[in-house]
């Protein structure tokens, strides 16, 4: 049986992407589009914001239509936007100075409107890239008590928990991920990786099975196969 601590590891980046990578360079702050709340789709952005990106391809949209795959649970959608980023601003030597930009004018945001979801996910983001891991875990806790119904807000509040060390939660907010999406593999199979290492072998072996229904993600864990 394979390591489910070395394929955790692997299995992390494309999950936690969006936390850790998400402030690829020195992109400027999104013009307004209208505060995200909670019981909105983000999809509906989606389409407006590819042709936008498409048409002129620059790191404020590309940005943006990170997010909303954040939030949608399109995680290979949004590493692979993560990646046209990094490319856009040239690496990471500008990420300090944007993450402070993001950091004040989301908080800004969320003063004007606490209920700007979309905001509070750029302020735990890039809190998070700049080693503030307070701030991401109060963010995720307002977020999710706003939208309790959206699996992935669970996902990131979970794996917040996690870095914790923190076993019970990080499963209860797993658990509840999956209760409200149970096709979302990558809750699957993280769920299953705080079984095991909790010594729930049954209910982790169970749910490595859903999670490797998702063939893309099988073979990324197993063979290191990049999405």
């Amino acid at each position: 049986m394979m390591n489910p601590s070395r394929c955790t590891r692997r299995v992390a980046a494309p999950l936690v992407a969006l936390l850790i990578v998400a402030l690829l360079g020195g992109l400027p702050r999104p013009s307004p589009a209208g505060a995200q709340q909670a019981g909105q789709s983000w999809k509906s952005m989606i389409p407006a914001l590819k042709a936008q990106l498409a048409a002129h391809p620059d790191p404020e949209t590309a940005f943006r239509l990170s997010m909303v795959y954040a939030h949608e649970g399109m995680l290979i959608d949004g590493w692979h936007v993560l990646k046209q980023v990094d490319q856009m601003v040239g690496g990471e030597s500008r990420r300090p100075a944007l993450e402070q930009k993001i950091i004040a004018d989301a908080t800004a945001d969320i003063r004007r409107n606490p209920h700007d979801l979309l905001a509070r996910y750029e302020l735990a983001f890039a809190a998070w890239v700049g080693g503030n891991h307070t701030t991401p875990f109060e963010q995720f806790l307002e977020i999710t008590r706003q939208e309790p119904s959206n699996a992935m807000n669970h996902g990131y509040l979970g794996y917040i928990y996690s870095t914790r060390n923190d076993a019970k939660n990080t499963i209860a907010q797993w658990e509840e991920g999956v209760r409200l999406d149970p096709s979302n593999s990558v809750l699957h199979y993280m769920l299953g990786s705080a079984y095991y290492r909790t010594g729930r072998t049954r209910d982790a072996a169970s749910q490595f099975n859903l999670a490797y229904r998702d063939r893309t993600l099988y073979n990324y864990i197993t063979r290191g196969e990049e999405p």
